[in-house]
């Protein structure tokens, strides 16, 4: 169980209060071995890449985004023992739970919610967090790529589990902006990140991630500190434009002191690249 939290806490019990019945999808099996393989300290990149071969479809898309312009690869990864050579194992982890998540996670639209455009605001996301960390935590990127990209995973299961109570809220949140953990927790229980943080208990992510995507509306999570990129990236929503919301530039001077011009900038540069991250991995 991870340290942030409380003893008498079961996250499992939680998350299947809260999905109502609705059963949390599996990692795939290839997945779920790829990061055992990464997690072992004796751990080679040949072994690696051996397991992750054992899955055509995964593979393609961990080269395809280490081949990315999200990951701003100088040279074609052109097999996967390059790619894992160039990336590190710890990034690899990242990119590996990444495509594990929308693999697993459903992939219809429903009520209130888009699918196109979700994967496409989360990987807006996820590009926009790994640029900021760049001045932000620098030795941090990956973790703010990842947590960045699935800081809203909880919403394709929420919006399945139960469309026509949980559809309602994201179509009034669409419609007429607002908090959407305050609408959840008024509707329910708990918001979409704590769902989100009991989901990486289940899914066995590494809890500085669990705590950056749980933590991600701005809650500090006992003995984890808040990644400012994850932080300002959750003022994306799902149908922005091409300008950084005011309330991102806002934050960034005030708590994180990155100017408004350099936020503006780097946005523009995500967005692009998010979009072509979106196509990739959908």
């Amino acid at each position: 169980m991870f340290s942030f939290f409380k003893k008498k806490t079961d996250p499992k019990a939680l998350l299947a209060k809260a999905m109502q019945g609705y059963a949390l999808p599996s990692f795939p099996a290839a997945v779920m071995q790829t990061l055992e393989r990464i997690r072992d300290p004796n751990a080679r990149a040949s072994s690696v890449a051996e397991t992750l071969s054992l899955d055509p479809g995964l593979s393609v898309l961990v080269l395809r985004l280490a081949n990315s312009a999200a990951f701003s690869a100088r040279n074609k990864v052109e097999n996967l023992t390059q790619a894992i050579a160039l990336v590190g194992f710890s990034q690899l982890e990242t990119m590996v739970l990444s495509v594990g998540v929308s693999t697993a996670t459903p992939g219809g639209s429903s009520k209130g919610y888009d699918a196109a455009r979700f994967w496409r605001a989360s990987a807006r996301r996820g590009v926009l967090a790994h640029s900021l960390a760049s001045i932000l935590c620098p030795a941090r990127g990956s973790e703010c790529f990842t947590a960045g990209f699935l800081q809203d995973m909880a919403l394709p299961l929420l919006a399945t589990r139960d469309p026509d109570k949980y559809g309602p809220i994201l179509e009034q949140w669409h419609n007429d902006g607002g908090d959407l953990c305050e609408m959840e927790r008024e509707a329910f229980e708990w918001d979409h990140a704590e769902v989100a943080t009991w989901m990486c208990q289940e899914w066995d992510f590494p809890e500085s991630i669990a705590a950056a995507i749980g933590g991600h509306h701005g809650e500090q999570l006992n003995g984890h500190e808040t990644l400012g990129p994850v932080s300002l990236v959750a003022w994306l929503r799902e149908d922005e434009g091409d300008a950084a919301p005011e309330a991102m530039i806002e934050d960034a001077g005030s708590r994180w002191g990155v100017e408004a011009d350099t936020v503006q900038k780097l946005m523009e540069q995500s967005l692009e690249k998010g979009d072509a991250l979106a196509r990739l991995m959908l």
